[in-house]
């Protein structure tokens, strides 16, 4: 759908996710109505070089770096605090390939209410993917997949 974001979705009508954010695209973002990109990054993976050129673009950022597994709960609580207000909407949440997106998607949802197998399959329609989601099952306190 668009060459700003590899694996572009659009789950809500104010949350799109993706994997990475193209070199230079972060006006394009803005373009297409972003106020807002929240990152999954780690530092070693361009953090702090997506932070300047989203700030050069006129665009919120918020950096929560997801390392080693699904995101934890302080960070799930985090992109639910960025969420919550509407000032930052439309919301760009991403990380490199869309699989740590799709499981912080996941484990939002539920914490606002979505059936836990509803959460999860709406992660998996937006990136998650097999590495993260044993996890990610964990977390939403379902066992192992079949």
């Amino acid at each position: 759908m668009t060459k700003a974001v590899s694996n572009y979705n659009r789950p809500s009508p104010y949350i799109g996710t993706g994997g990475r954010v193209s070199a230079g695209a972060m006006p394009e973002l803005k373009q297409m109505g972003f106020r807002t990109v929240v990152s999954l990054l780690t530092p070693e993976e361009g953090l702090s070089d997506e932070r300047d050129a989203a700030d050069d673009a006129g665009l919120g950022f918020h950096g929560i770096s997801v390392s080693g597994g699904p995101p934890t709960a302080d960070q799930v609580d985090e992109f639910a605090r960025i969420v919550s207000e509407q000032s930052n909407y439309p919301i760009l949440l991403h990380c490199a390939s869309g699989n740590r997106a799709g499981a912080m998607w996941a484990l939002y949802r539920h914490q606002v209410g979505v059936p836990a197998e509803l959460a999860l399959e709406e992660g998996r329609a937006v990136g998650l993917k097999d590495s993260l989601e044993p996890g990610v099952r964990e977390r939403l306190g379902l066992g192992a997949s079949d």
